[in-house]
Parts: structure tokens; sequence; C-alpha cells
């Protein structure tokens, strides 16, 4: 597991989320987003700081859901979008103490993803090497611990991480990027582009892993990035 605490990276995901909406243009931010639906960048953007407003205002019933989401996006409409990048910036501290106590590590690979996701609909792919999707690389096959089968995953550099059941007798191996497992696992792909990647071993094991690959997701249409 990443030795890099919860807190640093989320300071590290807002600083870039707004490092990178502070060049996004009047019609960039009116963007669909085929990875969020039913929301525009600017609706993304609603999103995003309204987690940690949310978080220090104790508004936590639902937490995480779609009804809690869309109250973000319908209660922040009315705000301009450098008041809510701004607001951001003066709340992810002290929201970022707070999880890290909390041991929540959710909120920073959430805020990261939402920038790959205005990134893709943009068309302005960047920062796929942020030392938050090496941290997601060591803490994402974690996750897999419940798969049936043994599942080897190589992301080309560095130790393979090894997962699933330590008895199966089906073994299957992967190979893919880090980038690609972090937008995959939280549902930025669809179930056959995951199953196109280069997998390897006995059928059955593979189909098995990728019955159990995805967090979120996954999507209803091929997301190409």
């Amino acid at each position: 597991m990443s030795e890099r605490s919860i807190s640093v990276r989320y300071g590290e995901a807002v600083q870039s989320f707004v490092e990178f909406a502070r060049t996004l243009t009047e019609e960039e931010w009116s963007t669909h987003v085929p990875c969020t639906p039913l929301w525009t960048a600017r609706d993304v953007l609603s999103h995003v700081s309204g987690v940690p407003d949310d978080g220090l205002a104790g508004r936590l019933d639902g937490a995480a859901t779609e009804p809690w989401t869309a109250s973000q996006v319908e209660r922040n409409a009315e705000f301009g979008v450098d008041e809510l990048l701004d607001r951001l910036l003066g709340q992810h501290e002290l929201f970022g103490s707070a999880i890290e106590q909390m041991g929540e590590p959710r909120p920073p690979f959430d805020c990261h993803s939402h920038e790959h996701d205005v990134r893709q609909a943009i068309g302005r792919p960047g920062n796929r090497g942020s030392e938050i999707i090496d941290d997601a690389s060591l803490m994402l096959p974690i996750a897999l611990a419940e798969l049936p089968v043994r599942l080897t995953i190589d992301f080309g550099d560095g130790p393979a991480a090894v997962v699933g059941a330590e008895d199966a007798t089906a073994h299957a191996g992967l190979s893919i990027s880090k980038f690609e497992m972090f937008r995959s696992r939280l549902g930025r792909r669809s179930r056959k582009q995951v199953r196109a990647y280069a997998w390897s071993g006995d059928e059955a094991a593979i189909e098995a892993a990728v019955d159990g690959w995805f967090m979120f997701g996954p999507t209803e249409t091929a997301i190409d990035e």
C-alpha cells in the first residue's frame, strides 16, 4: 500500500484539478462529459467542489449516492466557476485532514478521476503519470482479493500485483498501464473494452477476472482516451 497519506493525495488531486480547470474556456465548460452521462464539465466542477463543502457542513446523508451528487450540481449552479474553484482551494486542507482521520481513501481518486473525465470530454489528455495514479496502482488491486481465481497484473515497470484466491487452480494474467487500470476499475470503460485488454491464461479465469473487475460501471458504450 502507498505510504503517502490520504490528505497529501487529496491536496495533490485538488491542486491538479484546479490548475487544469483554470485553463477551460466557456465553451469547454458547457461540454457534455461521456464519463458522467448526465453532466457537463461545469456540473463536474459542481460535484468536485461540493464534496468538501458537504463534508465540512455535515451534509453526509446519502453520501456518494446519485441524489447526494445531484444536489451538489443543483446547489452549486448559482456560483461562478472561479467562486467554486476558490472555495475548493479554501476547503481542501481541512477536508483532507478530516478524511485522513476517518481513513477514507476515496475522495482523492474521485477528484482525480473527474479531472480525466473532463480531459476526455474536451479532447485534452494529460497528467497520466501522476503520483495519485501510481498510488492507485498499489491500492486498487487490493480490492480484487475476493476474485475466485488467481490474477497477476503486470504494469510494465516495478513488481507485478498478484491478487485473488491463493488456492485457486485457475490463473489469469493481465498486462496493463497504471492509467488504464485507474480509469477502467473506476468505471470509465465498457466490459468489451476490458475484455479486449492483453489477457493471458485460462479462458474461464479471464472471464471471472473481468466479471469482478469493475468497482463502478462498466459504461454502456466505449470510452476512448
